[in-house]
């Protein structure tokens, strides 16, 4: 299962929902993996420290399953969303599935 923790809102104007750039997301993923789930009725929230202020998020938690990890696209496209998000870094974060 392969995870990403996506900002609810654009770094550059913090009140704005990004609704354009998650369902740019939700479609690509869906594309590319036939299948794509999104967390967004309860954002999670973060915070950490930037500058010795405290800093908070909302995200969305997108997953998608795959049989094989293709480490250069999930590169390339991390870059991508950190562009499109305008965020230093996107944490995409892959764990293991066992069916049972």
């Amino acid at each position: 299962m392969i995870q990403l923790l996506l900002p609810l809102y654009t770094r550059d104007q913090p009140m704005t929902p990004a609704d354009v750039l998650h369902a740019m997301v939700k479609a690509e993923l869906t594309r590319y993996f036939g299948r794509c789930e999104a967390h967004t009725r309860s954002p999670a929230g973060g915070r950490w420290l930037e500058e010795g202020l405290g800093r908070r998020d909302e995200i969305v938690i997108y997953e998608v399953m795959a049989r094989l990890l293709d480490a250069r696209w999930w590169n390339w496209y991390q870059e991508v969303l950190e562009t499109r998000f305008r965020q230093q870094q996107v944490i995409i974060r892959v764990l293991p599935l066992i069916h049972l």
